[in-house]
């Protein structure tokens, strides 16, 4: 998970939602205090910037990554993303960098379009 929200307030949605993992700042990211994403759960405190930054890195270590996202801020991520999903509010720069589009609010629908996808 990547969040602008603070380091509590992330680890405490990560530990509600059953996120685990490690929990860093992206100021740690950012000076290289984690040397690897693996086992990294959560980073708090993200700028637009280590969202893209994050994402390449996943990639480069060799997953497939999805991300969301809604805002101006997320279309650089979302382009760069495997699987790019604007939400349903989403600005239209974030609709148009996006793989795909939720029309509906929340997150519920991306199971079932995933499920979809592969099978098409």
């Amino acid at each position: 998970m990547l969040t602008g929200d603070s380091l509590e307030t992330a680890r405490a949605v990560a530990a509600q939602v059953g996120i685990p993992g490690n929990v860093c700042t992206a100021e740690q990211l950012r000076a290289d205090h984690v040397r690897s994403l693996d086992g990294l759960g959560v980073v708090a405190g993200v700028l637009p910037e280590d969202k893209y930054r994050v994402v390449q890195a996943l990639q480069q270590a060799g997953h497939v990554v999805g991300m969301t996202g809604d805002g101006v801020n997320d279309a650089p991520a979302l382009k760069q993303a495997e699987v790019g999903i604007a939400v349903a509010n989403a600005t239209d720069v974030a609709k148009a960098a996006a793989s795909l589009v939720l029309t509906q609010p929340g997150l519920a629908d991306i199971l079932a379009a995933i499920q979809t996808s592969r099978r098409i």
